[in-house]
């Protein structure tokens, strides 16, 4: 398979695009709510089904200088079969998890974080430092967000809580300056810029 999508260098930081497979989405649980008759033209236009999504589920890593920054950690085998292929991705580059230094979530969706753990529930990439906007860690994190959420959703709100609790001794939190807001939480935008030289 194949496992870095694209490259990018930004001054001396270096930007990779990493597979964790694939995801298999019933059509339903993004075209739903869309007005139907608008939706078809425009899944017509991009040859796409309407009963079936299959997104690519890719992981940024970020190495600069000393440090290995992976923006978020995909999937994992757990959330969709045809995912979980991160750790492919990371070989391919050379790299194993102990050599991740820093993990930064940008929210807390099974696409995002449910690729955290090892077969044996414990964090892989056991070297890493974690961080997490404040308001999503306090949104998956809360006992209570099961019962604010769809039916549908509820195991994104139990497979969340299980993966943060077993980092929350290692965790590090930020207010986000720069986020979209989605309806049940806010998603954050990283900017990866050159330090201005004077």
């Amino acid at each position: 398979p194949q496992v870095a999508h694209a490259q990018l260098t930004v001054g001396d930081m270096r930007l990779d695009v990493l597979s964790d497979g694939s995801l298999r989405l019933p059509g339903s649980f993004i075209f739903g709510p869309m007005p139907q008759d608008e939706l078809g033209p425009v899944l017509a236009a991009y040859d796409l089904s309407p009963e079936l999504l299959t997104p690519p589920c890719n992981v940024t890593r970020l190495r600069s200088g000393d440090r290995t920054i992976l923006f978020d950690v995909g999937s994992g085998p757990d959330f969709a079969p045809t995912a979980g292929l991160l750790l492919d991705s990371l070989d391919a580059l050379g790299l194993a998890p102990e050599d991740i230094t820093d993990v930064v979530f940008t929210h807390g969706h099974p696409d995002h974080l449910w690729g955290l753990l090892d077969d044996f529930d414990d964090p892989l990439f056991t070297e890493a430092s974690y961080l997490m906007g404040k308001t999503e860690w306090d949104y998956w994190i809360d006992p209570k967000t099961v019962d604010s959420i769809s039916s549908d959703r509820v195991p994104f709100a139990v497979g969340a809580k299980r993966r943060l609790e077993a980092i929350e001794d290692n965790i590090e939190f930020f207010n986000c300056i720069l986020y979209t807001y989605e309806a049940d939480n806010e998603h954050v935008r990283i900017d990866v810029r050159q330090p201005r030289r004077h």
